[in-house]
């Protein structure tokens, strides 16, 4: 029992040890721990310890009057005890060794275990006068930290609950961000633009929560895009589900989906759906699928109509700028596979080309997929990869055209290309080059030739850059005769 009368302190020398072994083990602790919340903390065991060391030894050394002495004698104990307190919780609940919080016990808690253990030991221990005084002191504080004290209850009831925690993604009102911090008074979130909020924590007490990341982390977020009643909703649904499964995101699983919701007055309104791993990156994961839709629909020709209170005519209405289909002959006649057709060929070809336009960071072709389909760079840059580790073994700039064996042969994908930058590219099927092959018999021998040398190239290409060899060159004549296969030639 600690003694509160000056004549025992005179008498007594274990209150002054009791203090130094206090300082000392918060000074050893704060030079040990790695725990940056305990040494922080232990500042105030500390200060309080010195502070009971100064007044001990001002009511027991220094000739202080008998009133003083006795007031600091009175005062002395409190210091020492709740030193002592804050002392015990840091050390007895929080890992020495870690830099973080227990999970079940944040700042807040163990503040108010330090408060319960103090006033026990004060009620309990220590004269009435000492509780008198410290009973008036918390009426006055009550009347004036009436908010204050609101806010503290507020803090402990919410982790009593525990709605949330620490490192947790939530909403309240119009607020929403990373929980930071937890404290008596309020709950801190850092926004997606990395502004602290504090937000009081009677106000979260008394509105609705909304925890993103229980019970588990990924969430769901969806974008609403509205497209012309012409395109049938099955096949927006397929194409949408595609764009989607690209970005990068959007997980895989669970998996992309996508619903129709209205009929609106001007287009049908679908609503792409994914989740997110964090929800910190929700609207970057939602610009991302804004992006891959609007150049999904760009290439295949659906449109995202106006809204029907401004009527737009078909001549004013903004389009993107494509190359007149005029250049191509000349731009297929430069191309090392292409060149060597003859100029009615290449019209053709030209002719029969369709305009496809990718986003940065779009797959245009993926390695494995089957396709009977080639592509003509005809602005913008690609680079090729291979599986599994996306190893870039090449770029594609202007006037190059990739995927020249599934157009031939059938072949699956031997590599992945994906636009580095908004790439539009012309898209070349079997169907022209089987009337081409049918007109003229020549055809196929000069795109043989064309693929013998470009095999060399890209043999060069693989050695150098991943160390990887390609299947012999095929020779050309067995290479025409897969071709009149796959194209079903006579």
């Amino acid at each position: 029992m600690l003694a509160v009368h000056t004549s025992d302190y005179r008498t007594l020398p274990i209150p002054a040890l009791t203090g130094v072994l206090v300082l000392v083990s918060a000074l050893l602790a704060r030079a040990g721990t790695r725990n940056t919340y305990v040494k922080r903390k232990l500042v105030l065991t500390v200060a309080l310890a010195i502070g009971y060391l100064l007044a001990y030894g001002l009511a027991v050394w220094a000739g202080t009057p008998p009133g003083i002495a006795r007031s600091l004698g009175t005062v002395a104990p409190v210091l020492l005890v709740l030193a002592a307190s804050n002392l015990i919780v840091l050390l007895a609940v929080n890992p020495f060794r870690q830099d973080r919080l227990p999970d079940h016990l944040p700042a807040i808690l163990q503040d108010a275990i330090t408060v319960a253990i103090f006033v026990t030991v004060v009620v309990l221990f220590f004269n009435d006068r000492l509780q008198l005084t410290a009973a008036a002191g918390a009426v006055v504080l009550g009347l004036a930290l009436q908010n204050t004290l609101g806010n503290a209850i507020a803090g402990l009831a919410l982790q009593a609950d525990q709605p949330y925690k620490v490192g947790d993604w939530i909403r309240v009102g119009d607020h929403e961000g990373r929980v930071t911090q937890i404290s008596w008074r309020s709950t801190v979130l850092r926004t997606r633009e990395s502004t602290l909020v504090a937000l009081p924590n009677s106000s979260i007490a008394d509105g609705a929560i909304v925890n993103y990341s229980e019970p588990a982390p990924p969430t769901r977020v969806f974008v609403d895009v509205g497209v012309t009643y012409t395109a049938p909703p099955n096949h927006v649904k397929a194409l949408m589900v595609d764009a989607i499964a690209q970005v990068p995101l959007a997980m895989a699983s669970p998996g992309p989906d996508v619903l129709l919701v209205d009929f609106g007055a001007s287009a049908i309104t679908y609503r792409a759906r994914c989740f997110v791993q964090d929800m910190e990156r929700a609207s970057l994961a939602q610009d991302q699928i804004r992006t891959a839709l609007w150049y999904t629909f760009q290439r295949h020709g659906i449109e995202i109509p106006y809204p029907i209170q401004i009527e737009y005519s078909p001549a004013t209405m903004p389009a993107v700028a494509l190359p007149e289909q005029a250049d191509l002959p000349s731009l297929i006649g430069n191309t090392a596979l292409l060149g060597g057709l003859t100029p009615e060929a290449r019209a053709r070809l030209a002719a029969s080309a369709r305009p496809r336009l990718y986003g940065a960071g779009e797959v245009i072709v993926r390695q494995a997929d089957t396709g009977r389909t080639s592509f003509l760079i005809a602005r913008g840059e690609a680079r090729v990869s291979l599986a599994p580790d996306d190893h870039e073994v090449a770029r594609l700039g202007v006037g190059e055209v990739f995927g020249e064996m599934s157009w031939l042969t059938g072949d699956p994908r031997s590599a992945t290309v994906t636009a580095t930058r908004d790439t539009l590219v012309f898209e070349l099927d079997d169907t022209v080059l089987r009337e081409l092959a049918d007109a003229s018999a020549s055809v196929l021998d000069t795109l043989a030739d064309a693929v013998a040398r470009r095999r060399q190239e890209l043999e060069s290409i693989f050695a150098d850059t991943v160390h990887r060899h390609l299947p012999a060159v095929e020779p050309p004549a067995s290479l025409v005769a897969r071709m009149r296969r796959f194209l079903r030639l006579r």
